[in-house]
């Protein structure tokens, strides 16, 4: 009986521990822990320093997630708390030094090269969305789908866990097609699906997890 137990209860776990992408759903409580950390008054307005940016990403790698997870743990932290967070593409850029964030897949969707900052959270003033990103200047980046164009503010209205939702300011341009891009789902652990409103079927992609680099551990 014993040894059955045993089987059963390995049979149930190996699948978890077996994929090195944990994914967002069991990610978020490590997250939450580290968040809870930075000590963030509820109903703020906080800015992530370079150290608390070097933080978030360190655990993403340490934990087998990608950005765009690690954004969905945040946010799934924040909003509840009445918080807004922003966090600095420079921060961001300058921890590729010691960190490979996803590949240029990932880099890509997120225009890292040109990202002036990012926020998520509560709306704390007028206009804002679940996922606001800005820009020093319009984009255009080939993203598989096709070839996206990027206003100097795009994002995502609405968020719930594992989708990024309502998507505004990105459209893509595929053959003859201009279609808005409408959400990012995380259907599992390390993966999206690219929505857009006129191709019927979603792009689906592994997104790569963040990872440390070889020579700084």
């Amino acid at each position: 009986m014993r040894i059955l137990f045993l089987a059963l209860f390995l049979c149930l776990i190996l699948p978890v521990y077996s994929d090195s992408r944990l994914g967002a759903d069991l990610a978020e409580p490590m997250a939450a822990k580290l968040l809870d950390t930075f000590s963030i008054p509820e109903g703020s307005m906080h800015t992530f320093s370079a150290e608390e940016t070097r933080e978030m990403i360190n655990l993403a790698a340490d934990i087998h997630i990608n950005v765009f997870e690690l954004i969905d743990c945040i946010f799934r932290y924040i909003k509840p708390k009445n918080i807004r967070v922003s966090m600095s593409g420079d921060y961001i850029r300058n921890l590729q030094t010691d960190f490979d964030l996803g590949g240029d897949r990932v880099i890509a969707i997120l225009c890292l090269d040109k990202l002036r900052y990012l926020e998520t959270g509560a709306r704390l003033s007028p206009g804002q969305t679940d996922l606001d990103i800005f820009l020093d200047s319009p984009a255009e980046k080939y993203i598989e789908i096709g070839t996206a164009f990027y206003e100097t503010r795009f994002g995502f209205e609405k968020m719930a866990p594992n989708l990024f939702d309502n998507a505004y300011g990105i459209t893509v341009k595929k053959l003859f097609i201009t279609t808005p891009l409408t959400k990012l789902d995380l259907w599992a652990p390390g993966k999206g699906a690219i929505y857009t409103k006129a191709i019927s079927r979603p792009k689906k992609w592994n997104l790569d997890v963040v990872t440390k680099k070889k020579n700084n551990g």
